[in-house]
């Protein structure tokens, strides 16, 4: 779908200063090494940078110190990357909220919807239920009895929220996702069997939160599961019940929080990685990619496993650079302990 935006409103949007003909029409946004007449594109990587001379895109989100490298319109920002995040919102072309309730959904009479909702069709929203303005629930998505979503929420298509679950404004849950189901708690029965433990807890999630498809979240067993403000979760990733995320946290693909752990904020956990039950992760820690943590973090940095004991990530940068030399190393002590004998 073409867009119309004049180069201008674009600059003072963002508020950057703009180099070139303020009424240059812009169509879409794209890539620099795709992008035609008409499109804005961007460089973050300076990689890319060579690609300037010949991009043919009308305007160019840059630095100012590469902008004499492009013979179009230049917007000097001094984070191209954001600039772009901020302004892509302007190209989106997902479905807009329409504010209509679907004639197959099933609405509870005691369900509080505000104005401005959408509800998608065969949805389900329980009893006691409370909906915030301009809040967008997608088809076959349930919202359990209890539950109440904030302001300007967005449900996709297929979303199950279990019963207790409280969602602040500018919530975003993709599809697939399940808030809310059981945390994994049993007990021996001394039998050979298990005794299920009722978890009795909700969840409760912040404002401005991002859950990726097929994402899990188990309610509490006594205490309530927390996700802070700014927390944003890729697709299949895994908090168990009792654990407590701190602001600003990102997670990536498959990364996993056991049951009762308490992650600090503006921690960033790389795509496979996990975190045992019952520990606590300072503030500002990077765990990199298939990193497992067994104990707890006390102080912030990046830190690294990947299948060998937890240790800081320049430590284990330097050994990773050793464990391909140990055949080498192998071989050279084989030699000199035969020389002795």
């Amino acid at each position: 779908m073409p867009f119309n935006y004049r180069l201008k409103d674009i600059a003072e949007f963002l508020e950057l200063e703009l180099i070139g003909s303020e009424d240059s029409v812009i169509h879409s946004i794209s890539g620099i090494d795709k992008a035609v007449s008409g499109d804005i594109s961007f460089l973050a990587n300076q990689r890319y940078a060579p690609l300037l001379a010949v991009c043919k895109a009308t305007a160019m989100i840059l630095r100012p110190a590469d902008s004499h490298q492009f013979k179009g319109a230049c917007l000097l920002s001094s984070d191209p990357y954001l600039s772009y995040a901020k302004l892509s919102g302007w190209f989106s072309e997902a479905p807009k909220k329409l504010g209509i309730i679907h004639p197959t959904a099933v609405i509870a009479s005691n369900a509080h919807v505000a104005s401005g909702c959408s509800i998608g069709a065969n949805s389900v929203i329980g009893a006691q239920v409370i909906l915030g303005s301009n809040c967008y629930i997608g088809a076959n998505t349930c919202v359990g009895e209890r539950s109440s979503l904030g302001s300007d929420c967005y449900l996709a298509d297929n979303v199950t929220l279990y019963h207790d679950v409280k969602l602040g404004c500018n919530v975003t849950v993709h599809s697939g996702a399940v808030i809310g189901a059981d945390g994994f708690g049993f007990a021996p029965d001394g039998a050979g069997g298990w005794e299920k433990i009722h978890q009795n807890g909700g969840v409760i999630i912040g404002d401005k939160v991002e859950i990726g498809a097929n994402s899990t979240i188990d309610r509490g067993a006594l205490n309530d599961t927390v996700l802070g403000n700014g927390v944003i979760i890729d697709d299949h990733v895994h908090i168990a019940h009792n654990a407590a995320i701190g602001d600003n946290v990102a997670m990536a693909a498959y990364a996993a929080v056991a049951g009762s752990t308490v992650i600090g904020e503006n921690c960033v956990f790389g795509g496979n990685s996990a975190v045992l039950g019952h520990l606590k992760i300072a503030d500002n820690v990077h765990l990199t990619a298939r990193t497992t943590v067994t104990k707890s973090i006390k102080e912030s940095g990046s830190y690294s496993s990947a299948g060998f004991p937890l240790m800081e990530s320049f430590k284990w940068r330097r050994c990773s650079v050793n464990f391909g030399k140990l055949e080498k190393i192998h071989h050279r002590l084989q030699k000199v302990e035969l020389d002795q004998e």
